[in-house]
């Protein structure tokens, strides 16, 4: 039986806008009266928000995490990241002579693509194991530390390739995460079907993002430049608010063409990422589409932008609320032969995924 004509389930998620934006509004406010400390609190109660929204063959998610776990997250990467990242970026440029403090930096920045990678693996082994279906906890096994190992060679392929190895580093992050998750004692698998190419679908949507990218990058000084001269503003030495706004205009000119130039290809590598997951046989299936995804992206970068990232959890729940309303899910698990989780819980909450801020506060449902 082929996975269309297979029996399907669907997942929802029942979040509504406001409630969720009145909710990100408290907890801004409160985070900034608090001098950033209620985060903490903030963060779970998005998280339990929104969990409790996601529905799964009728029934709903449940997160169990507390704010007390996440702020012993931070206090572990105030050593770790904080007060080395303040160092290398404020201190050393005084102290130090400037080739000195420059090589610093950039080692500084060469380490950090592990860390971020380390990051993300931490802090999606915590919220896993803090997320609940039917009773049956979710978890993650495997080694931060290798994942951040395979995650730093990719990068450095993906620059010695000008970007173009991207869509199989990003298959097989997604491969090395998935293979790792457990719902209960069942591992997920991540495959291919009938000897499939893993990119199948993604490279030319890559091909046409990148030359797109490059269009801009010429695009926007030219135009820039154009407008100048039309109005008669110099550059270098004209009014400083014209140049601003000359400046601040290429600046959202570069912002919207990102956006348009890589919506194809985040749409077919969502969809192709979702399409090679399976649970006990069953498949996953994913339908998104550019131009909507384009137009959840774009409204949620309005709100991160236009609020400092105070509401960047009300970008997060946009693309959880587009990404869970059309997936599916083909054929079922056995689910009465799954037993509960083995795995330890994560006592260390996210860990350096507090420094990063890798998911706009809000999780990776």
């Amino acid at each position: 039986m082929t996975a269309e004509a297979a029996p399907s389930q669907t997942f929802a998620h029942s979040g509504k806008f406001f409630n969720v934006l009145g909710l990100a509004l408290k907890n801004a406010g409160l985070t900034i009266l608090t001098l950033t400390m209620y985060r903490f609190w903030a963060r779970t109660s998005m998280r339990r928000r929104l969990w409790s929204r996601t529905w799964v063959l009728g029934d709903p998610l449940e997160y169990t995490g507390g704010a007390g776990e996440l702020f012993r997250g931070f206090l572990i990467s105030l050593p770790c990241f904080f007060l080395p990242a303040i160092f290398v970026f404020y201190i050393a440029p005084i102290a130090m002579e400037p080739l000195a403090a420059g090589w610093l930096t950039f080692g500084f920045y060469v380490f950090s693509v592990p860390l971020v990678a380390a990051a993300r693996f931490w802090m999606r082994r915590y919220q896993l194991s803090r997320t609940r279906w039917r009773g049956i906890r979710l978890g993650l096994a495997g080694s931060a530390w290798g994942f951040a190992g395979a995650s730093w060679g990719w990068w450095v392929l993906q620059m010695l390739s000008l970007g173009w190895y991207t869509p199989a580093a990003r298959i097989n992050r997604a491969r090395l995460m998935w293979e790792n998750t457990r719902f209960g004692d069942q591992p997920f698998q991540f495959h291919a079907q009938d000897g499939e190419s893993p990119q199948k679908g993604m490279w030319w949507p890559f091909a046409m993002g990148w030359i797109g990218m490059v269009v801009v990058a010429f695009a926007g000084p030219i135009t820039a430049g154009v407008i100048a001269v039309t109005n008669g503003v110099d550059l270098t030495q004209g009014d400083p608010a014209s140049v601003i706004a000359i400046y601040a205009g290429m600046l959202a000119f570069y912002a919207i063409g990102w956006l348009i130039c890589w919506a194809p290809y985040n749409a077919a590598a969502m969809n192709r990422i979702a399409a090679q997951i399976t649970l006990d046989g069953a498949r996953f299936k994913l339908r998104a589409k550019t131009f909507s995804l384009l137009g959840v992206t774009a409204l949620g970068w309005f709100f991160i932008v236009c609020s400092l990232g105070l509401l960047a959890p009300v970008a997060g729940f946009l693309q959880v609320r587009y990404v869970l309303n059309r997936l599916e899910l083909i054929e079922l698990p056995r689910f009465a032969t799954i037993g509960q989780s083995v795995l330890e819980d994560s006592n260390a909450g996210e860990s350096l995924g507090d420094a990063f801020d890798l998911d706009m506060g809000v999780g990776v449902i």
